[in-house]
């Protein structure tokens, strides 16, 4: 496997070297890991400087920046792109900050679901480094504690692992094969108005979100019946935090109401925490919980029930016709809808 390290980054000086401070000083275990940094066209020069000045003593550097503003969805979304089927891209937004332990979680947790020839985990197209406090997805956006959650089932460890049909904007590492159909999926879909997007997730407050690839993401997640891999610890301790600091999402002026930071930073795995998980290891795939996109225990096979039946409003064919379809992205050759 490769991992590597690809950072979004304009104007947030002080943040970035926050991030890189984390991202330096975490366990590798001697592997050599790739940084890349990705910069919109009005980068400042605090930034740029920092860029500049940083030394990664685990791998290669790279620099990369637009001439033409690009904004977030495409900054982000064009940040990487897998070279080999091996290749696992860590995306993050500079005002993240990491745990010490990231690097050993994301290593693992490959090892464990991606790697094992016992697992067959094909839907599992990402892994978070981040525990979620909200429900974001819904109107009124309740608060959510995975420990106490799977604390009240009978059948999980409360630090079980679980998998979620949302993806992580807040540090995750993503999959080749996933990835490269995630690309596929923005040629198709991509629109300047959310609004206007065919694909409205029934009662999914997504349908609105107007500049988030994530939106996009988790559309096709819900299509194909994806999911993520979430840590799961006491005091919803993470791999990474968002410190929810003034940005493309969030205005100087604060966001109060819709962006609480209280809501959003938890504390970083400050040690180890192998001895916390079920048994002292990654549970058995078969074993891990899965959740839909409002966080209800689900079924594999009710995810992509839920996402063919979404899949029948949107693809422009009739149900008897006979069509080619794309070997890599799954879309019906002739058809124009996916």
């Amino acid at each position: 496997m490769r991992i590597s390290v690809n950072i979004i980054t304009q104007n947030r000086a002080k943040s970035l070297r926050r991030l890189l401070a984390s991202l330096r000083d975490a366990y590798y275990v001697g592997d050599e890991v790739p940084i890349s940094f990705n910069m919109d066209s009005r980068v400042d020069a605090a930034t740029l400087n920092v860029v500049n000045a940083f030394d990664w003593p685990h791998g290669g550097k790279t620099l990369r920046r637009r001439i033409i503003q690009g904004g977030l969805i495409r900054a982000v979304s064009e940040s990487w792109y897998p070279a080999t089927d091996d290749d696992y891209g860590l995306l993050l937004e500079d005002d993240i900050e990491v745990s010490p332990y990231y690097y050993l979680w994301i290593k693992y947790a490959l090892l464990a679901y991606r790697y094992d020839p016992q697992v067959s985990l094909p839907e599992l197209s990402s892994i978070s480094l981040y525990t979620p406090r909200l429900v974001e997805v819904v109107k009124e956006r309740p608060r959510w504690n995975a420990t106490a959650f799977f604390g009240r089932s009978k059948n999980h460890h409360p630090n079980t692992p679980y998998l979620h049909q949302l993806p992580c904007s807040w540090g995750a590492v993503f999959f080749p094969k996933h990835w490269r159909e995630f690309y596929a999926y923005m040629a198709a879909r991509f629109t300047e108005d959310a609004k206007q997007n065919p694909v409205q997730i029934p009662r999914s407050r997504t349908n609105g979100w107007q500049a988030s690839w994530k939106k996009f993401l988790i559309d096709m997640m819900y299509l194909r019946g994806y999911v993520a891999l979430y840590p799961n610890f006491p005091d919803q301790s993470s791999f990474s935090t968002n410190h929810m600091e003034p940005g493309a999402h969030i205005s100087a002026k604060g966001n109060v109401v819709k962006h609480d930071k209280r809501d959003f930073e938890v504390p970083l795995v400050a040690d180890d925490f192998s001895p916390l998980l079920p048994a002292g290891r990654m549970p058995p795939a078969s074993k891990l919980p899965v959740l839909n996109l409002f966080n209800q225990p689900v079924s594999f096979k009710a995810l992509k029930a839920a996402g063919a039946k979404l899949r029948q409003d949107v693809i422009g064919c009739a149900a008897t016709q006979l069509v080619a379809v794309d070997h890599v992205t799954g879309l019906p050759k002739n058809c124009t809808a996916f």
